[in-house]
């Protein structure tokens, strides 16, 4: 009798957390919860001192979520909200700042596969080097298009007047991209040109 009494007080002790405790109670929760909303996924969004591709894949993958999934609920929002013009300027706002990082993130992830200098000694490479800049050009092209809906974007908060949000870096970004100091088209075309002019340079080697 006394050796099932100890059983049951060990059992006791073991299972008691899982029978009376509950989860909310800790802040530490072993399994995540679902995450559904803009916020939620651009808040996995990471900067990262070196980056690499799975970094910047990773950025990109949780911030393509951002751009598609519905936004919560105002009392959620990253700032806060007193009316509904205030909170109309605030989705454009960070849409467009959604679509600026991936504007960011698909020219960073092109350019990992881009040969920047060409040199004679390079020429047996030739092919690998020419794929790669298939490849970049395809991420440039993304970049690119990401870039028209963050003007979009900037152009739709803009119009919204008489109102502001606590977001200060987001509303400077807006003020960089209305006034020409944020753009990345100059930065897409810069890198399309260097390998428009690499690809004539490759072509012009022959293999030693």
């Amino acid at each position: 009798m006394r050796y099932f009494a100890y059983t049951a007080v060990i059992l006791v002790f073991m299972t008691g957390p899982a029978l009376f405790a509950d989860s909310k109670d800790f802040n530490y929760k072993p399994m995540h919860q679902k995450i559904h909303y803009k916020e939620e996924f651009y808040s996995l969004y990471n900067e990262w001192l070196y980056s690499d591709p799975d970094s910047i894949s990773r950025n990109i993958y949780f911030l393509e979520m951002a751009s598609v999934v519905p936004f919560d609920h105002p009392i959620k929002a990253l700032t806060p909200i007193t009316n509904e013009t205030q909170y109309e300027r605030y989705k454009n706002l960070l849409m467009m700042h959604i679509c600026s990082l991936l504007t960011k993130g698909y020219i960073d992830y092109g350019y990992l596969y881009m040969k920047e200098h060409i040199y004679f000694f390079n020429a047996e490479y030739k092919k690998e080097y020419l794929d790669g800049y298939d490849i970049a050009e395809y991420y440039f092209h993304h970049a690119r298009n990401y870039w028209d809906k963050t003007v979009g974007y900037a152009n739709s908060a803009g119009n919204i007047k008489g109102v502001k949000t606590d977001m200060l870096y987001i509303e400077d970004e807006l003020f960089r991209i209305q006034s020409g100091d944020l753009d990345y088209y100059k930065i897409v075309d810069n890198l399309m040109g260097r390998i428009s002019n690499n690809r004539t340079i490759l072509a012009n080697i022959s293999n030693q």
